[in-house]
């Protein structure tokens, strides 16, 4: 049964082009292609030390320690969101100007 229903997956798809390389996981080939004992990989959004472990950038750290010490309560927002926020955007949006504002 179960194969019968992949032939018939496989074969509807079978005459549609593959789309273009995705460039995020292009950076990635690249990384994994280069021999400079010094590179970084940049594409993925987790940085690695030499040993191939998580690496934590000092600016994050900070801003954990950051969160850390103001004693949130971790209460949601309301669904409208966070009034100072979403005027802000507003206005970044529209321009402080505007009649919308």
């Amino acid at each position: 049964m179960l194969s019968r229903q992949l032939v018939r997956f496989t074969s509807l798809w079978r005459n549609v082009p593959q789309g273009p390389p995705d460039p995020i996981l292009g950076i990635s080939e690249a990384f994994k292609r280069c021999e400079n004992p010094n590179k970084v990989n940049l594409g993925v959004g987790a940085y690695r030390d030499n040993n191939n472990k998580p690496l934590v950038l000092p600016s994050v750290r900070a801003a954990e320690e950051i969160i850390f010490n103001s004693k949130m309560d971790h209460e949601y927002l309301p669904t409208e969101g966070l009034e100072s926020f979403t005027s802000a955007a507003v206005k970044l949006a529209y321009g402080a100007d505007s009649q919308v504002v």
